[in-house]
């Protein structure tokens, strides 16, 4: 009687290390989220997607927002996490990512005054949490 009470406090004790195990909350791992804006320089038409799972799906997605007002759209950029954004002046525009939209339009519009003056930041998309 004694081997099969401790037999039991074995099975009883395995059963709950296997509950607690299975119950224990498990940290959730967040998907990648991606964003892109596609912009037409000569009409400074643009389009942007985000929250898409991959990157071609928030590229497809931000060229058929811009084919809808030009025909010479181009992923201008994509990012993933983060947030994207498009300056443009007369003579030039810029692109770039950050992970805020602040840190986006700063480099977008360095990277438009490298083209041209009076860069304006024309959009910023951030995925999700950003």
């Amino acid at each position: 009687r004694g081997d099969d009470m401790k037999t039991f406090a074995k099975y009883l004790l395995a059963a709950a290390i296997g509950v607690t195990a299975i119950t224990a909350p498990v940290a959730a791992v967040a998907a990648d989220l991606y964003g892109a804006i596609a912009y037409s320089p000569t009409s400074k038409a643009y389009g942007w997607a985000k929250d898409y799972g991959t990157q071609v799906e928030a590229e497809n997605a931000a060229m058929n927002e811009c084919y809808k007002r030009a025909g010479d759209c181009r992923i201008a950029v994509w990012f993933v996490n983060a947030c994207g954004s498009v300056s443009a002046g007369p003579e030039g525009w810029g692109a770039d990512w950050g992970n805020n939209n602040r840190e986006a339009e700063r480099k977008s519009t360095r990277l438009c005054s490298d083209y041209s003056y009076g860069c304006q930041t024309l959009t910023t998309q951030c995925v999700s949490g950003r």
